[in-house]
């Protein structure tokens, strides 16, 4: 099992987002959906795009937000999580420090 900090949340490609004033707004065509996130969420979502891992997210965050990484950690996740179950992002195993799939997981794409 992946734990959850390495896994890498994917944009699903049947959604479309603009920046508006650092708010993303997310459409989802095929639930005619049209979503508003607040700025962390916003930056999270800019954040997923197949390149960083949640516990990469959450390092980011703490960064630019007055958050603690552990606070930052679960609120990502969990976040993420919700993007997952309403289908606007996918996860996909992390990748190892070698630069290889995690556990020699091979991924598609």
């Amino acid at each position: 099992m992946i734990r959850s900090d390495l896994r890498v949340p994917v944009r699903h490609s049947r959604t479309a987002s603009r920046l508006f004033g650092g708010e993303a707004v997310i459409i989802s065509p095929a639930e005619g959906m049209v979503r508003m996130l607040n700025p962390v969420g916003s930056r999270i979502w800019e954040l997923a795009d197949g390149t960083r891992t949640s516990e990469d997210i959450a390092v980011a965050l703490t960064a630019e937000f007055a958050v603690d990484l552990d606070h930052a950690r679960a609120s990502v996740v969990g976040f993420l999580d919700q993007l997952a179950e309403r289908g606007l992002i996918e996860w996909r195993p992390g990748l190892s420090g070698a630069g290889g799939p995690e556990d020699g997981a091979q991924t598609n794409g």
